[in-house]
């Protein structure tokens, strides 16, 4: 609560911020930056959208998600830097010292337990179910009337980080949000019909090949998909079609662990981890420099993929007989 009053006090003394989240932006992401940027607004407070890669087709139905960019490098941030759902500086994508740290206030607003809290201001809920959960907080103590649009940024960054409130995640106090935000006029059906029900064929290409070259060991416990550079790029998908694939293998009845590698560029793969109840998955991601939280995590490795994934595999195995840690 301490760290909430101090981010709350230091927004309504301030004209201008920007609002940073990570590579790759998924929907709590944009749902928590868009969310708190219409709020801060209704107080004449300017802010600045930031994110490295652009904004999925599947969140385009979120209002003002146009208005988010890249950074340029001669781009004028202001003297207030807001980054949310990023465990590290590096989730921005950005290099460090193109953030530009000089007489800059950082605040870290993250629910990751591998948030290794780098900011001036560090709010870090591990309990949180997800981002945009602590950014209706945030509005709520700014005493900002949520509306439609609020609503449904909140709602949307909750219902996808949540599996629509089906990951162990979610508490009673998820769902009494949810609720306030429906109430406020949370567009459910947008969401449903632009995320949950949309797969574009060239995430369907990938569905394909994903299960033809489906992977299992330890006895079908640990399932897993692996895609090329090539395979990715002569599939006709953009980057934000192979989110969810990872789902596909965690519902395997066997399986506990699913993993997909994604050879995001040559000689660079990024791993996303899954698993169902038990196996830690934040601590077998943070052996390659990556995290998350126990039942979801990732991480990039860099390498011949095919030895990546013998490494990722191997480790995997090894933590599975120590009850799914690292030891």
């Amino acid at each position: 609560m301490e760290e909430l009053l101090k981010i709350r006090n230091l927004l309504i003394t301030n004209k201008e911020v920007a609002i940073i989240s990570h590579s790759n932006p998924d929907g709590d992401a944009l749902g928590s930056q868009i969310a708190l940027s219409l709020a801060l607004e209704k107080l004449g407070i300017q802010t600045l959208l930031i994110n490295k890669d652009p904004v999925p087709p599947s969140y385009h139905f979120l209002p003002n998600s146009e208005i988010i960019m890249p950074l340029s490098k001669k781009a004028q941030l202001p003297g207030v830097l807001i980054f949310l759902d990023c465990a590290t500086l590096d989730r921005t994508g950005y290099e460090t010292e193109f953030l530009n740290k000089q007489g800059r206030i950082f605040i870290n607003i993250d629910h990751h337990i591998s948030n290794d809290k780098y900011a001036d201001i560090n709010w870090v809920e591990e309990k949180a179910a997800a981002t945009a959960e602590m950014i209706y907080d945030l509005i709520s103590l700014l005493q900002v009337k949520i509306d439609k649009d609020i609503a449904t940024a909140l709602y949307t960054g909750i219902s996808t980080d949540t599996g629509s409130f089906l990951y162990e995640n979610t508490t009673s106090t998820t769902h009494q949000i949810a609720s306030d935000l429906i109430n406020k006029g949370a567009n459910i059906s947008e969401l449903r019909i632009n995320f949950y029900e949309n797969m574009s064929k060239g995430r369907l290409n990938l569905l394909k090949k994903g299960l033809n070259n489906l992977s299992f060991a330890q006895n079908d416990k640990i399932g897993w998909m692996a895609f090329t550079y090539s395979e990715l790029t002569n599939s006709d998908a953009v980057d934000s079609d192979g989110d969810g694939l990872i789902n596909y293998v965690k519902n395997i009845s066997e399986v506990e662990v699913a993993l997909v590698f994604r050879e995001i560029e040559p000689g660079k793969t990024k791993v996303s981890l899954r698993s169902k109840s038990w196996f830690d998955v934040n601590q077998l991601a943070a052996v390659f420099q990556g995290g998350g939280h126990a039942r979801a995590a990732g991480c990039v490795i860099e390498g011949d993929q095919q030895e990546i994934v013998k490494k990722v595999i191997s480790k995997a195995q090894e933590s599975f007989l120590q009850g799914g840690h690292i030891r």
